[in-house]
């Protein structure tokens, strides 16, 4: 009854990334590097809709996501792709950020490839509930809410339920149960 019911939820969650596949589809014909920041992009984009926002993050229903990028300019333009073709009940904005530069008014910020100081230095600096997104080994143990990894060219992530809770997120067990790893579970 267990693998039905994972099986079930893989495919709630495909299905929720459904109306992507297209987006995605035109990338896979591209380079190696442009298509992993498509699907990075992608999940960019879904990952908020299966986060709980703390009461008062958005002041009304029609204040945009505000999603941060620093680091990556292929995921920001993919983002950017993504989101201009995309028309959901909350508008969804990008912002481009230089690397050190503040992240103030964003829900989900995405830090690129950086030095493992710079990185620190980078989440500590990040205040409220913001769904602090990065792509490097240990990274969940710096504050990182979700990290990207790459395996047999596959994007996954995990997830650092402690650093959701710190922030004041909740993630979905939807978005948990396709993760490659959680920490902080309870066992």
């Amino acid at each position: 009854m267990k693998a039905r019911s994972l099986f079930r939820l893989l495919i709630g969650v495909a299905v929720g990334f459904g109306p992507l596949v297209g987006y995605l589809g035109s990338a896979f014909g591209q380079a190696p590097a442009a298509r992993e920041s498509a699907v990075k992009a992608a999940f960019l984009y879904k990952f908020s809709a299966f986060v709980d926002w703390p009461p008062g993050t958005f002041q009304s229903r029609d204040q945009p996501l505000v999603i941060g990028v620093s680091g990556d300019e292929d995921v920001a333009a993919d983002l950017e792709q993504l989101v201009a073709t995309r028309h959901d009940a909350r508008p969804v904005k990008v912002r481009r950020l230089q690397e050190g530069a503040p992240a103030g008014g964003v829900h989900v910020l995405f830090l690129g490839s950086q030095r493992d100081a710079r990185l620190h230095q980078a989440i500590d600096a990040v205040n409220g509930p913001v769904l602090i997104v990065t792509e490097q080994p240990g990274a969940l143990q710096l504050g990182s809410v979700l990290n990207f990894s790459s395996e047999m060219g596959r994007v996954r992530f995990s997830a650092s339920l402690s650093s959701a809770e710190e922030r004041g997120l909740k993630l979905s067990s939807r978005l948990l149960a396709v993760a490659q790893a959680v920490e902080g579970r309870p066992r």
